[in-house]
Formats: C-alpha cells, sequence, structure tokens
C-alpha cells in the first residue's frame, strides 16, 4: 500500500523539523514536501498534490486559511489540516468553512498526529470515490425483456392478450412497450391498435442493412405509448426472407424498451422457431375446452423438449365457470397456471 504523503507549510523552519521528527517511524506517512509560507503551500500543493497538507494558521503573507481556500479550490484531492496554538471556535469554524478537514491544536504528540493524518486521508478517499461514482456516466438501460406469446391452437386470444398487456405494461406500470407481430398470414396486432404501420415487417427484413434508424421507419406508435412493428394485412405477404433477421430485429427493437412482446400466428414456422430461442419468458396461451386442452399440453410438451422449458408461463385465456376446471387441466398439463384470463375481463 502507497505511504500517505504529507507536505508541511509553517514559516518556522523548527517547527516542520519537529513534525517530520514526529512521523519519522510512521511507515505509512512519508513526509515529500514543505513550505515557509501560505503561497508556497499553494505552489507545493499544485506540484506535488500530496494526499495531505499540514498547514500552521499562522503565517506571513497569505495566511493559512487563505491558503486552504485556494487549495482545496485548485487540488481538490488533497486533505488540509490546520495546525494552530489557538483552539477558539471561531478559528475552528473559519478553518472549516475554508475547506479543512480537520484542526489540530498544538502541542500534540506523535499519535495524536499520525491518528488525525490517517483519519482525515481516510474520509477524504471515501469521499472522492462517491463524488467519482456520482460523476460517472449511468450505465445503459438493460435490453427489454422479450416475451413471446405462443400457442398453435387458434382461436385462444394470443393476439388480444398480447394487445392488453402491453397497454397494460405502458400505461399502469409506465414501462417502454414495443409489439413485434410476426403472424404475417393474419396478424391483427395494428388492427386492434387502430393503426396504419409506414412499412411491414416482410419489408423490414428485405432492407440491406438494419438498423434503429431504419427499424424505426417501419414503427409506428399507439396513443398509449405502446410502439408496434407488424404486417399491413392489404399487402401480399412475402415472407421468406423473415426467419433469418427476426434475431437482429428483434435485438435492435428490443434495445429500447423494457418489454418486447412477440405475437406469434399458430403455427410453428422458422420465424416463431427464432423467436422462441430469444425469448426470456414464453407464455403459452390455451383455451378451456379438450381440444385446446390437448394442444396446450403439445405445445409444453415441444418447448420442454427444445430445452426451452424453464420460460414457460402458461396462461389460461377467455375462462369460464362452465368449462374444464382451471385445477384439472393444471394436474393434466403438470404445471401451474401463471395467470387465468376471464372471459369478460
Amino acid at each position: 500500500m502507497d505511504p500517505i504523503t504529507i507536505v508541511i507549510a509553517d514559516d518556522i523552519v523548527n517547527t516542520r523539523e519537529d513534525i517530520k521528527r514526529l512521523l519519522f517511524f510512521e511507515e505509512d506517512i512519508k513526509v515529500v514536501g514543505e513550505a515557509g509560507d501560505g503561497e508556497e503551500a499553494v505552489r507545493v500543493a499544485q506540484e506535488l498534490k500530496p494526499d495531505v497538507v499540514l498547514m500552521d494558521i499562522n503565517m506571513p503573507g497569505l495566511d493559512g486559511i487563505s491558503a486552504t481556500e485556494i487549495i482545496a479550490e485548485r487540488v481538490p484531492q488533497t486533505a488540509v489540516v490546520i495546525i494552530s496554538i489557538q483552539g477558539e471556535q471561531e478559528y475552528i469554524r473559519k478553518a472549516m468553512a475554508a475547506g479543512a478537514s480537520d484542526y489540530l491544536l498544538k502541542p500534540f504528540t506523535s499519535q495524536e498526529l499520525a491518528d488525525t493524518i490517517r483519519r482525515v486521508n481516510e474520509k477524504v478517499k471515501r469521499r472522492q470515490g462517491t463524488l467519482l461514482r456520482l460523476q460517472e456516466k449511468p450505465e445503459a438501460a438493460p435490453p427489454g425483456k422479450v416475451v413471446v406469446i405462443f400457442g398453435t391452437k387458434g382461436g385462444v386470444g394470443r393476439t388480444t392478450l398480447t394487445c392488453n398487456l402491453a397497454v397494460a405494461l405502458a400505461q399502469e406500470f409506465r414501462k417502454r412497450v414495443a409489439v413485434v407481430d410476426l403472424d404475417v398470414a393474419g396478424g391483427d396486432v395494428a388492427l386492434l391498435f387502430n393503426l396504419n404501420l409506414p412499412g411491414s415487417i416482410t419489408e423490414l427484413a428485405r432492407e440491406p442493412e438494419l438498423n434503429k434508424e431504419i427499424v424505426e421507419g417501419y414503427t409506428a406508435a399507439h396513443l398509449t405509448g405502446v410502439k408496434v412493428l407488424g404486417v399491413i394485412s392489404s399487402r401480399e405477404e412475402d415472407h421468406a426472407d423473415l426467419a433469418a433477421r427476426v434475431p437482429e430485429i428483434l435485438e435492435i427493437v428490443k434495445e429500447e424498451c423494457d418489454f418486447l412482446l412477440v405475437d406469434t400466428p399458430p403455427v410453428l414456422n422458422a420465424a416463431v422457431a427464432q423467436a422462441l430461442d430469444m425469448a426470456d419468458e414464453i407464455l403459452v396461451v390455451g383455451g378451456q375446452d379438450l381440444p385446446a386442452l390437448r394442444r396446450l399440453k403439445a405445445d409444453i410438451e415441444f418447448l420442454a423438449a427444445h430445452q426451452l422449458g424453464e420460460k414457460i408461463r402458461v396462461v389460461l385465456n377467455a375462462f369460464t365457470e362452465g368449462g374444464l376446471k382451471p385445477a384439472d387441466m393444471e394436474r393434466t398439463l403438470g404445471l401451474s397456471f401463471t395467470g387465468i384470463i376471464a372471459a369478460d375481463a
């Protein structure tokens, strides 16, 4: 560990020598400079940048209080300990107001001097560490959580669930939310949000290069703040290039949001597979009848077989009292429902 470096500022040579003798046996403290007046103390402090200046309060010309004030401004990493025979509160108050870290009354023992130096040095180092942390640039916000809404059974309400979840996250929890619609054959996310998209995700996939600005050019924002990237149902969608670009597109979108919700078609295609691999969570949506339960179980087993089981969150949508009981369904699935959404919700 480096020693604590000291500059002694006192107009009396014998006093400086006495202080050096008091510190001679302190292995962690090293005197690196001396000054005979306030102006020299400032100059030496600026040049050597010691850890601590021991400053006599009464010196000719620039006094110790004034010199302390200048050092505190020009060399803020250096602590100043005022040394004086005057213990009146007014002197102490002036010293502290000038920026001194401590006030030591003469005469003092070697132990008192060394303890003061160590205490002041530690205090200043802690303060500097705090200031450095405050001045650091804040860390970039972590990229958004990718939530894929999945299920190969049609009519279970994936898209409605996706849109309602997006609005709730944006309005109730004040999150930045984006929705990507991968149902190129019949995606209705833009329709449910009543948005006219400037372009389709399939057209975006054919762009030679992708970046934030290009992706935003295909995105529309809802009045709730939810951003949507999807398909334009009036156009014939050529999605041959989409699967290969899904990872790149989702990576760009998630950098700008807290939650990225990915709506999927009721089929497992290459684009959906890419999204599932990127997902932090997969909401597997099921209905309450027997065919829906059978498909839901098959979807869960498929995901588990492809090492995606830890991402699964099962949601029972459009629940009614007249359908299968959730407890019975959970026993069949071997999983508990993360959420049960009533049909009239």
